[in-house]
């Protein structure tokens, strides 16, 4: 399609389908989440492998240190004589010494690899966010709000980035760590890695508890986000109308609704995520105190048992090297529990990531679908008892039927919400009819594919839409490729070349964004400059000439004069008097077209047609 469109507020869902789309939100399976999220580590299989053995490494670096600390407590200590043995001490603190900086370097590179990775993931995630964002159907936009999407889009895949990288570094050298650990603390003491290992059970039953509160509350905190940001964007887009309208207040009230309930949601998450840590400190602390006072124990006893078993004795430096292995053996559980919740904000930010991944626009291609060839489009449309609605059960269009030819101007009026704009949005498929059909040139547009079936199309809106870039850039947006001369000609059939010129850089002229630099008028003129250049078969104008001067209102009507000659029209009007040449108007009235024919036939027939033109003519 040459330009964008959206359904029309008058007559679609609007923001009740918003609410109830955010309020059923819920957690999805978390196994499957994670099991997602690692997914797509798949294609960087290298880095893993480095990080994998930049893990081992470093954690052999950690587990040497504490058994050199003890044998330099038990053979460079003299404690009967107080004496210390400084030639094999130095060379344990240079060993030492190496071990530690050889440690942070694998650490380094573990960190370098995750950040990259991560940052590589992150960039993956946001392109499929885009291609499925751009290629879902106008109702996914209907129950997604702008500020929700952009949440989704920036928010929740930063989360789910630093997630992915902390907690995949913590799941190496937890996993390494705590093996290496146990083998170590078996060797030389299995009585007091049966004490230490008591507390595994503890910590799984706690996190369990903790993560089942947690994971619904981070994502209700992720929700109230979307739609905090949501009202934000509406409420700095529509600045003008809320001062014009003095309801400040009410945008401020809405929003510290909203904000509060934020806030609700972020308090409870961080009250039972944060329960976790100072529960892992003090079980760290109790089994730290039980191993040092049963080390010691058996350090100076001679002939110690416990249910009759025999327990052997170990030594100053042997206890030393445990408690050391003690704090090893419960580091990485409580880096675990300290990264809780980043890890379960990274889960929640990925379930709203996967759900807008994992919805399938409703309007597809058949496998069978014609692409239609646009120097072979005739344009004639016919609609055949076509009713529709936004919502089931709730039509909005009823039994419309009319024929619309190759070179024919179709006007379509009537009051606000009688389904004007929804005719459009079928005729460009944006929606799929309920019943009826609709053609092009004989074949069901069902049985064209959808992409083909809009490049027929040329759309100007009557809120007409401009890019922060250059003019040229704007009026060339449905055709790259066009050249310069190409760009000038169908801005000056535009009518739109005059205003251009004296613009500071004139083509290379900047639009700011919304096209605040320009009058409505002229942005209006642009996007007509850019359904000419693009040279359609078909062709809509959707109240095009509403918001704009009656000087402007005549430079617009003729350019689309000039453009619908040898063309399919179809021309939304509120200004009758632009539309008494159509070659058909039809008369829309609570969904039905309640007349049509030509301007003096519906005269003639002093219907509603008559009366809206006489109630016009007489306000004029």
């Amino acid at each position: 399609m040459k330009g964008p469109m959206m359904a029309d507020g008058r007559g679609g869902p609007g923001s009740r389908l918003r609410d109830m789309t955010a309020k059923h939100e819920r957690p999805q399976d978390t196994g499957k989440t994670i099991a997602r999220i690692f997914s797509y580590w798949k294609e960087h299989w290298s880095w893993l492998v480095i990080m994998l053995v930049s893990s081992l490494c470093e954690v052999f670096c950690t587990l040497m240190a504490p058994i050199l600390i003890g044998k330099a407590i038990d053979n460079c200590i003299d404690l009967s004589n107080m004496t210390v043995d400084f030639t094999k001490l130095n060379v344990i603190v240079i060993m030492l010494l190496m071990l530690y900086i050889s440690s942070s370097w694998f650490s380094w590179v573990q960190q370098y690899g995750m950040t990259n990775v991560s940052l590589k993931i992150a960039k993956k995630i946001r392109t499929q966010m885009m291609d499925k964002m751009l290629e879902q159907d106008i109702h996914f936009y209907d129950v997604h709000t702008r500020g929700d999407l952009m949440s989704r889009f920036t928010n929740d895949v930063e989360l789910m980035k630093s997630g992915l990288g902390d907690s995949f570094i913590q799941l190496f050298n937890t996993i390494f760590t705590l093996a290496g650990t146990v083998v170590a603390m078996v060797a030389l003491s299995p009585s007091l890695t049966v004490v230490c290992c008591m507390s595994i059970p503890v910590v799984f039953m706690m996190t369990n508890i903790i993560s089942k509160q947690t994971r619904k509350f981070f994502s209700s905190q992720q929700v109230s986000l979307g739609q905090l940001n949501g009202l934000v964007e509406e409420s700095v887009s529509g600045i003008k109308m809320v001062r014009s309208f003095g309801i400040e207040q009410q945008q401020i009230d809405k929003f510290n609704a909203i904000n509060e309930e934020l806030r609700k949601s972020g308090v409870k998450a961080q009250i039972y995520s944060g329960l976790l840590m100072p529960l892992m400190r003090v079980l760290e602390n109790i089994i730290y105190i039980i191993v040092a006072v049963l080390g010691g124990i058996m350090a100076t006893s001679t002939d110690m048992t416990v249910f009759g078993i025999g327990i052997a004795t170990i030594t100053v430096g042997t206890i030393q090297s445990f408690l050391l292995y003690t704090k090893q053996f419960l580091r990485p559980i409580n880096q675990v529990a300290s990264q809780f919740n980043a890890v379960q904000s990274a889960i929640a930010g990925a379930e709203r990531i996967f759900t807008i991944l994992d919805t399938k626009p409703t309007i597809t291609n058949k496998p069978d679908a014609v692409t239609l060839k646009e120097e072979t489009v005739k344009g004639d449309i016919v609609f055949d008892h076509v009713s529709f609605g936004y919502e089931p059960g709730k039509l909005i269009l009823k039994d419309i039927s009319f024929t619309a030819k190759q070179d024919e101007v179709i006007a379509i009026v009537g009051t606000t919400g009688a389904g004007k704009t929804t005719i459009i949005n079928l005729l460009t498929r944006f929606y799929d009819i309920n019943s009826g059909s609709i053609k092009v040139d004989g074949i069901d547009i069902r049985d064209i594919t959808k992409e083909s079936l809009r490049d027929q199309m040329g759309i100007v809106l009557q809120v007409p839409f401009l890019f922060s870039d250059t003019v040229n850039y704007n009026v060339s947006y449905g055709w790259p490729a066009a050249t310069q001369e190409e760009i000038i000609n169908a801005s000056k059939a535009a009518n739109a070349h005059n205003f251009i010129e004296r613009l500071p850089q004139g083509y290379d002229s900047e639009i700011l964004r919304g096209g605040e630099n320009i009058s409505n008028g002229q942005k209006q003129l642009l996007t007509i400059a850019r359904a000419i250049l693009v040279e359609t078969p078909i062709l809509v104008f959707d109240e095009a000439t509403s918001n704009i001067d009656t000087r402007t209102e005549i430079l617009i009507q003729k350019a689309i004069n000039n453009l619908t000659k040898g063309r399919t029209s179809f021309v939304i009007a509120h200004r009758l008097s632009t539309i008494k040449n159509a070659d058909k108007i039809l008369v829309m009235h609570e969904g039905r077209i309640a007349e049509q024919g030509k301007h003096e036939e519906l005269l003639a027939k002093k219907g509603r047609y008559y009366e809206i033109y006489n109630s016009q003519f007489v306000v004029d």
